[in-house]
């Protein structure tokens, strides 16, 4: 049965209430500008590469406007903006410096959140608070403590959010959770993840050029807000715009940037999408580098309340499960299985051709149905990343309370910032 929040989309609301009060819809006073009643309109809060590739396919979606953009970098903001109105033949998409003031964009439905990791929670909620609908980049949050309250703020407000795991919509990981849960290998006695070592870092500036640009930001760059709430960093030519994530300030390396796929990908057709384990344990290796800080080896594995353990390890790619039947391996691109007849175990009624991930979220928007990358979901495969980092940390396998979401018996782990709402 598909959950419903029994709700209607904030701009339908906003246009009924004025109509209440004997005054024209909000939609009506758009109408100078050509939007449609029934079209959505969707603000862009971070124009880096993902955020570009996402609000492309939102231009291309019927029944979707993109009416403005925001960035800390001017540049960014600026080729958005060339992009939209290119599509559109207009010269309407707006600008804005801060997304407090995109988020009071007259009539908007929806933001579309593409910023470094760090920033996710704090915008995250303030849209939800705003009354928005939220397509929003894994990881879900920096932390663990901060996700929990972009749920609950989620959930409060009976917003729509989609997370842009999109591998729940694609077509080997969709068939490999169909053929799970329809138990086609029996009895599972094994499931492995695997995620990417290293670090893929932009090397933009040379290292004996770093001196004389550290403190001093590019005018494109509103380095004060790109920090945000991580207080009394200095500007570092490495950081922005890609290689923000390879430091634990902003991001959490590869373990992070992927825990949102294969790991989530696992926890979906094991059906632990509400949960979390009980104990998590794991080694990691940080990379030897002069600036960057997090993981670039690592191995951990989480036993959840029924004794299932989910492995991860950075030495292969994908999500493999082993049973009594046999294994099914899936990977981008690739899905196989020791027995290749075991991949026809689909139900009948398994779709081959569902709707695009951003497609789900705007036919959820209209619905008010749970997309495919719940706000809930998208948290606890975020979570099962945080604990592991938190673990290789302080070097100490961790006691964890899935339901009050707390550390038993560790005052060091308790008050790791990766377990705090440290962001919101």
């Amino acid at each position: 049965m598909t959950t419903s929040f029994h709700t209607i989309p904030r701009r339908k609301f906003l246009a009924a209430s004025i109509t209440a009060l004997g005054l024209a819809p909000m939609a009506m006073l758009r109408a100078q500008g050509g939007s449609p009643n029934d079209e959505i309109l969707i603000g862009v809060v971070g124009c880096g590469g993902q955020g570009i590739g996402n609000m492309t396919n939102f231009l291309n979606i019927k029944g979707v406007r993109v009416v403005a953009v925001c960035d800390v970098d001017s540049n960014n903001m600026a080729r958005a903006k060339a992009k939209v109105d290119g599509h559109y033949k207009n010269s309407d998409c707006k600008t804005y410096a801060n997304h407090e003031d995109l988020l009071n964009h007259p009539g908007l439905d929806a933001i579309s959140l593409a910023t470094p990791d760090h920033w996710h929670a704090r915008i995250g909620i303030a849209a939800a608070n705003a009354g928005l609908d939220i397509y929003g980049e894994k990881p879900f949050a920096w932390g663990l403590g901060e996700g929990r309250a972009l749920v609950d703020a989620v959930t409060k407000n009976k917003r729509v959010w989609q997370t842009g795991s999109w591998q729940r919509s694609g077509g080997e990981f969709r068939r490999f959770h169909a053929l799970i849960q329809n138990n086609t290998l029996g009895k599972i006695t094994r499931c492995e993840c695997g995620t990417p070592a290293g670090m893929s870092i932009k090397n933009h500036v040379p290292e004996d050029k770093w001196p004389e640009m550290i403190g001093k930001p590019p005018a494109n760059l509103d380095w004060q807000r790109y920090r945000g709430p991580v207080k009394d960093f200095p500007y570092h030519p490495m950081v922005h715009p890609w290689n923000w994530r390879w430091l634990n300030a902003f991001g959490g390396g590869q373990l992070l940037d992927w825990v949102g796929h294969h790991v989530d990908i696992a926890l979906w057709s094991l059906g632990l999408d509400h949960t979390g384990p009980v104990k998590v344990e794991g080694t990691g290796e940080p990379g030897n580098h002069a600036f960057f800080d997090t993981y670039v080896k690592y191995a951990y594995q989480g036993t959840f309340a029924d004794g299932r353990v989910l492995e991860v390890r950075s030495d292969f790619g994908g999500t493999k499960f082993t049973g009594e039947n046999g294994w099914i391996h899936v990977n981008r691109g690739k899905l196989e299985a020791s027995d290749r007849e075991m991949l026809r175990n689909v139900p009948a009624d398994f779709v081959t051709k569902p709707p695009s991930h951003q497609q789900n979220f705007i036919n959820c928007m209209r619905s008010r149905e749970l997309p495919v990358s719940h706000a809930e979901a998208s948290h606890r495969a975020s979570s099962f990343g945080q604990l592991a980092i938190v673990a290789m940390d302080t070097k100490q396998p961790l006691t964890w309370d899935p339901q009050a979401e707390k550390v038993s018996g560790n005052a060091e782990q308790a008050a790791h910032p990766r377990l705090s709402a440290r962001f919101v």
